[in-house]
């Protein structure tokens, strides 16, 4: 072979769609700008939307199809859900100054505008829809007294004297709600007034199943009836004082709901009996001492929840246009008390085009989804922030963390049971909409949760990690990467994030070298500059910078400051340049990273593009601790999208054919036990070693070249390797293990 020859045992070789200058702090309104209280604020909107159109036609299936035993705990069990739910909601609110949204408020101030605008769009269509909804149940009770009944034209002008009344204002429609209430309060008199035992009354305690329906099934067509303790909620930007009026109104609301509910199903099952408990939706009227009554505690339900259901639905978009979900247009309030008119003129156009479709058999499951994904929602937000132990979470009506999160748990269920793929159709859509605020990248005035949630959880992590066993198996890369300006080493950058592979950590660091007093202004800055460039780009890294006299001073203090136990940087990342190969400095960094006990990686981006460079990743071998490092890391790399179609290939230089099969076995049986798919390839040469790796590896994408530190400090370790780095065309890694330190 002539000198200088080479031959091989095998073939040689986010976006931000819109950042709105976003919900700055507002002036606190005093405690006189509202005008309600707990009673007519609160308790009396949540007592109206409980007792509603099921109370009067399906509780009596509901005894007796499962009994009144069995009735009773059905009650319970759905009224525990409710309750909870409660605790969570006085929880939330009482840690906040509430403001108008209602739900929507207190779930985007507590786990986040994404997850707030996610369940409070969704929560505002319900309560639009819910308008229409009410309606035409009204209208189709009707038709037991008149059954030619025009459904439309009746349907539409409720539409519309609703509408009058809630433009008029709040104050008008709360006082319209007391009529309701009396309306309401007079049928359950004239109910309970009325005596006429069944004969076999105790049958009536027992299940007497029939229709193929049981117990969770009957529970399921109960359940929407204990619902609405957020009409109360919504209301909350017209309330005197919202942190006590929300508590007190809906646990209240909840507790005197249950017990008429109780006395209601005992009152059913002793006064008829079990057929006609079955087949009669209006037993009621029958029991009832005057019938008519009861159709006016009907139509008083339907429609006080259709008209509590108009005050909500434009007071959660009024919300959610303030804060930049949906077009500030709709965040516009008119008179002293900010009432949303354009926001409510587009909810009666939505709820009119819902009365025109008719039919809303599909639509109904799906509302009662997203009112149950708000209520486990707000519970959710109780329980984890209870759990954070976030310092500023200081309710002062607190709720244990454990009943919160049993209430979302609740919740959750109860949408499966009422109808899985309703449930389904829902968590898409609510999915779909946090996905999309995610990309906005909001910025908001407010702390919200997840801080402390985070914290926690890391402080468990870390806690649990210096615990564990280190080994050299769980090896994950941690990588300081020195940028400088960042935007200039952008390719270094992605080559991090490549070796991180999302099974570490970067911390992009910045050094400011000079004088103390005057770079010390300018720290917060460059952390501001650093964080805006990890946003920009979409980076998973922290971001670092120090303020040193010298350049070798401040890489040593990132390196025994940054992260904590287990999450220190293992490896450090530093940009080639030929200007520090001139530098003392420059030398003792390397030295000093190594000293530190961490690993080094030079990196010296590609001089031409990506399309003339070959789809391989070459690791020079030369010993086993270092050529195991870096055979890692170029596992790593391939990993990643940007790489994935690059193969990986071993080299190791012998200086004869004699030596090359047994290096071919040697290479094949290191790859075998590292379990990485890579190609050995076995180059002989007699040239110089980094002479024989410009030549072979000039046209790789990427090439792993094993860096040697000199025992000598007068030495530079970096200037047998700039011949190399200027012969390869792409993409160079000079690493050093530092357990492979000479």
């Amino acid at each position: 072979m002539e000198n200088g020859a080479e031959s091989a045992c095998v073939d040689v070789v986010r976006p931000i769609a819109f950042a709105p200058k976003y919900m700055e702090a507002k002036p606190e309104a005093k405690a006189s700008d509202g005008k309600f209280g707990t009673f007519g604020g609160v308790l009396v909107p949540n007592v109206l939307t409980i007792l509603g159109v099921i109370m009067f036609m399906r509780t009596g299936w509901v005894v007796g199809q499962a009994g009144l035993k069995s009735a009773l705990i059905i009650l319970c069990i759905a009224n525990t859900i409710t309750l909870l739910t409660s605790l969570s909601l006085s929880s939330i609110a009482t840690n906040l100054k509430v403001e108008g949204g209602g739900a929507y408020f207190l779930i985007s101030r507590s786990l986040g505008l994404e997850v707030g605008g996610s369940v409070g769009l969704p929560l505002f269509l319900a309560q639009a829809v819910s308008v229409a909804f009410y309606i035409i149940g009204f209208t189709e009770s009707l038709h037991f007294l008149f059954p030619v009944v025009p459904d439309r034209i009746v349907s539409g002008g409720v539409l519309v004297v609703l509408f009058v009344i809630s433009w008029i204002g709040a104050d008008l429609a709360v006082k319209t709600q007391y009529l309701i209430m009396a309306a309401l309060g007079a049928s359950l008199l004239s109910f309970f007034a009325g005596y006429t035992p069944a004969a076999d009354w105790r049958a009536n305690l027992a299940p007497g199943y029939v229709g193929g329906v049981g117990f969770w099934g009957v529970f399921a067509i109960f359940f929407p009836a204990v619902t609405g303790i957020m009409s109360g909620v919504s209301m909350s930007g017209d309330l005197r004082d919202p942190s006590k009026s929300i508590p007190r109104g809906t646990i209240v609301a909840v507790l005197v709901t249950f017990a008429i509910y109780a006395l209601q199903m005992g009152w059913l099952a002793f006064n008829a009996s079990r057929e006609e408990l079955i087949g009669n939706k209006l037993v009621m009227e029958r029991i009832a001492i005057y019938g008519p009554l009861i159709f006016a505690g009907l139509w008083a339900a339907t429609l006080s929840s259709a008209l509590a259901s108009l005050l909500a639905a434009p007071r959660t978009l009024q919300a959610l246009a303030q804060d930049g979900v949906m077009p500030r247009m709709f965040a516009r309030g008119s008179g002293p008390t900010n009432e949303p008119k354009l926001a409510l003129l587009f909810s009666f156009g939505l709820a009119g085009i819902c009365l025109l479709l008719g039919k809303l058999d599909l639509i109904a499951p799906i509302i009662s989804m997203f009112f149950l994904a708000a209520y486990g929602t707000v519970n959710l937000a109780a329980g984890l922030g209870a759990l954070a132990a976030n310092p500023s979470y200081r309710p002062t009506f607190r709720t244990h963390w454990v009943l919160s999160l049993l209430g979302a748990a609740g919740c959750f269920f109860v949408m499966l049971l009422l109808n899985a793929l309703a449930t389904i159709v829902s968590a898409i859509l609510i999915f779909g909409i946090f996905a999309l605020l995610k990309r906005r990248q909001y910025k908001t005035a407010w702390g919200d949760e997840w801080s402390g949630i985070w914290f926690s959880l890391a402080r468990f992590g870390l806690l649990k990690l210096a615990e564990s066993r280190q080994h050299a198996r769980g090896w994950r890369p941690v990588i300081l990467v020195l940028v400088g300006q960042p935007r200039s080493r952008l390719p270094m950058v992605e080559f991090a994030t490549g070796l991180e592979a999302r099974r570490g950590l970067i911390f992009l660091a910045h050094v400011e070298v000079g004088d103390w007093q005057r770079l010390l202004p300018l720290q917060e800055q460059l952390e501001k500059d650093m964080d805006q460039f990890i946003s920009e780009h979409r980076i998973s890294a922290v971001s670092r910078s120090v303020l040193a006299d010298d350049f070798e001073h401040g890489v040593s203090t990132l390196l025994q400051t940054s992260g904590v136990g287990a999450l220190e940087p293992n490896t450090v990342m530093i940009g080639w340049s030929e200007d520090a190969l001139k530098q003392a400095e420059f030398v003792r960094v390397v030295r000093r990273v190594l000293q530190l006990r961490r690993n080094l990686l030079i990196f010296a981006e590609a001089e031409v593009s990506v399309g003339r460079l070959k789809p391989v990743i070459d690791v020079w071998w030369f010993v086993k601790v270092n050529g195991g490092f870096m055979l890692t890391l170029a596992h790593l790399l391939v990993m990643d999208q940007r790489w994935r179609g690059h193969e990986i290939r071993l080299l190791h230089v012998v200086a004869s054919e004699l030596e090359c099969d047994e290096a071919q076995g040697r290479m094949a049986g290191i790859i075998k036990d590292l379990r990485i798919e890579a190609r050995p390839e076995i180059v002989i040469s007699t040239t110089p070693l980094l002479e024989t790796i410009g030549r072979v590896s000039e046209f790789s994408a990427i090439t792993f070249i094993g860096l040697n530190v000199p025992a000598h400090e007068h030495e530079h370790p970096l200037e047998p390797y700039a011949a190399t780095v200027a012969a390869l065309k792409g993409n160079i890694f000079l690493a050093k293990n530092w357990e492979d330190l000479d």
